[in-house]
């Protein structure tokens, strides 16, 4: 049989520490890719968001288009002053 051999303290020591800062440094990674995922998940529902609100824009101007062709077909082309309603002709 071979003889057991045995690190000195230092040399123990100083692996103890090697396992200590990479322990530690995993654990940072971890949080860091924890936060990174809630960023992630913030930025997917933002960008839903901001669809649900283009999507909405859409329909506005498709309303708009609507209400501007019937006082068109009412009161002719013109220019409406939105505070007082007064029509101006092209």
């Amino acid at each position: 049989m071979s003889e057991i051999k045995k690190l000195t303290s230092e040399e123990l020591s100083q692996i103890q520490e090697l396992q200590k800062q990479f322990n530690q440094f995993v654990f940072e990674l971890g949080s860091v890719e924890s936060q990174l995922q809630n960023i992630y998940k913030a930025e997917t529902e933002l960008k839903k968001e901001k669809n649900n609100i283009l999507e909405d824009l859409s329909k506005l101007n498709e309303r708009e288009k609507v209400v501007i062709d019937n006082l068109q077909s009412k009161y002719g082309v013109g220019s409406i002053n939105p505070q007082t309603g007064e029509i101006s002709p092209l």
